[in-house]
């Protein structure tokens, strides 16, 4: 596990080469910053519209450009552990947005799977298999939240 080593994830450095399996959570980690900040901003701005897709797409934002990358600036602010705060924080709101996707009726979407499992596996390799339960309690109370505002009749809103 590379939790204890700051150097594991370069980002925004790009990560070693060539890929190989021990140093797959850097490349996890470097998709999952690109892709979930693009997705995030299409779906706020309203591109890739689809039930709760706003919502989701401002959780996929933060999670992905704000918290993932472990910025300096806010790891100062996180305190001691502030680069693996910011990286938790950022998989928990990437996987709440996807648990939120999963509400709608996109929740048969591959693209969605596969971002959550990458996801988890990046918690996973870097925190062990108990991460991956705080990963899935993000991603089944996103998908709850998700229920609960359709419930309400908000779910072409956002």
């Amino acid at each position: 596990m590379g939790g204890s080593d700051p150097t594991s994830l370069p980002f925004p450095a790009p990560p070693p080469f060539p890929p190989s399996w021990e140093n797959r959570a850097a490349y996890l980690h470097w998709w999952l910053c690109l892709f979930m900040t693009g997705v995030g901003v299409l779906k706020a701005s309203g591109f890739l519209r689809h039930d709760l897709s706003r919502l989701a797409g401002l959780l996929e934002f933060v999670g992905g450009c704000v918290f993932l990358p472990r910025w300096k600036w806010l790891c100062l602010r996180l305190g001691r552990t502030g680069p693996e705060t910011s990286l938790r924080l950022g998989a928990w709101l990437v996987l709440a947005a996807l648990g939120v996707i999963v509400s709608t009726n996109k929740r048969k979407s591959v693209v969605c799977w596969s971002q959550a499992l990458c996801t988890l596996e990046l918690l996973r390799e870097r925190y062990g298999p108990a991460a991956v339960i705080d990963g899935a309690v993000a991603l089944f109370g996103g998908t709850a939240i998700g229920l609960l505002l359709q419930s309400m009749g908000h779910g072409k809103l956002l």
